[in-house]
C-alpha cells in the first residue's frame, strides 16, 4: 500500500504538467466593449499569439505571454463556419489558411493585418468526395495542403495536395491533383487539424463522452497516440502546435467560458 500511494505520488506531478489551461475563461481576458459572436471554431498559433476564429468569421487575438485580447473584428468578406485555421509563412509575411467547412468548402488564405485581414485567394477542391462538410490544413514545413473530412461516424479522408502558389486570386484542385490519400477510421466526428513533423493531429467529437484527441502518422496512417480529452468535459474545436505543446480549444454554451489548454508532445 505504501508502495502505491508512493507510485501516486510520484506520477500526480506528471499528470498534471501533461495538461495546463492556458485560458480558464476566455471572458476574463475579453474587454466589456467586445461581444463575443458565434461559437468557438478554428484557432492558430503564431508566436505569442493565438488567432481564435468563430462560427460567422469574428476573429479574436490573444496575447498567450500577457494573458489579454489584443484585439476583435470581422474577417472581411469571410462569414463562414471557420472550423480549422494553419499558418503559413510566405515571403515574411505569415498567411492564415482558413476552412469554410460548409457550403463552398473553400480555403480562404488571409493576410491577417492591424485589426483588419485580406483575402488574397480563395483554393477549392472540385471533387464529390467530402459531400457535407470539408476542411483545409496546411503542412507549413513541408509546404503542401491537406483537404480533411468525411461522413460523420464513417471513414473520414486526409487528402494530400502540392500548397499552391499565389500567384491567382482562385484555385480549383482536382482528384488528379490529389498526391496522396489517408483513411481515417479512428475520428468519429472531425473538428480541428494540424499537420506537424509527419503527423496529423485530429481532435474528434461533439458529444460527451466522444472527445478525444488522435494523433496519426501520414506515412503509415496508423493511429500512434490518443488524448482522452473526456476529463475536460468540452468539445474541442481549434488545434495548433508551438513547440513542444499542442494546443486545444474548447467551445461552451457561454461564449465567456471557452478556455484553451495545452498537452506535452
Amino acid at each position: 500500500m505504501k508502495a502505491a500511494v508512493l507510485l501516486c505520488s510520484l506520477l500526480f506531478p506528471l499528470m498534471l504538467s501533461a495538461q495546463q489551461c492556458v485560458v480558464e475563461r476566455l471572458g476574463d481576458w475579453v474587454p466589456d466593449s467586445v461581444t463575443l459572436q458565434g461559437s468557438m471554431q478554428g484557432m492558430a498559433i503564431h508566436g505569442r499569439y493565438a488567432v481564435t476564429l468563430r462560427h460567422g468569421g469574428q476573429c479574436v487575438v490573444l496575447d498567450l505571454k500577457q494573458k489579454r485580447c489584443v484585439c476583435a473584428y470581422q474577417l472581411t468578406g469571410n462569414t463562414t463556419h471557420c472550423n480549422n485555421a494553419s499558418f503559413l509563412m510566405a515571403k515574411h509575411q505569415p498567411l492564415l489558411y482558413v476552412s469554410s467547412c460548409f457550403g463552398d468548402k473553400a480555403c480562404h488564405v488571409t493576410k491577417i493585418l492591424d485589426r483588419h485581414s485580406v483575402t488574397i485567394q480563395k483554393i477549392f477542391f472540385d471533387s464529390d468526395c467530402f459531400p457535407v462538410a470539408q476542411d483545409w490544413c496546411v503542412d507549413a514545413e513541408k509546404r503542401f495542403i491537406y483537404a480533411y473530412g468525411g461522413r460523420k461516424g464513417g471513414t473520414l479522408y486526409l487528402k494530400k495536395f502540392r500548397l499552391p502558389s499565389h500567384d491567382s486570386a482562385e484555385v480549383h484542385l482536382t482528384d488528379s491533383d490529389v498526391l496522396q490519400t489517408i483513411p481515417i477510421t479512428c475520428v468519429k466526428v472531425a473538428q480541428g487539424s494540424k499537420i506537424k513533423d509527419g503527423y496529423a493531429y485530429l481532435p474528434d467529437g461533439d458529444e460527451p463522452g466522444n472527445y478525444y484527441l488522435h494523433i496519426i502518422e501520414l506515412a503509415t496512417g496508423k493511429e500512434v497516440r490518443t488524448i482522452d480529452l473526456n476529463p475536460i468535459g468540452l468539445e474541442p474545436e481549434g488545434i495548433d502546435i508551438a513547440g513542444r505543446w499542442i494546443y486545444v480549444s474548447f467551445n461552451t454554451r457561454n461564449p465567456k467560458d471557452n478556455r484553451i489548454y495545452r498537452f506535452k508532445r
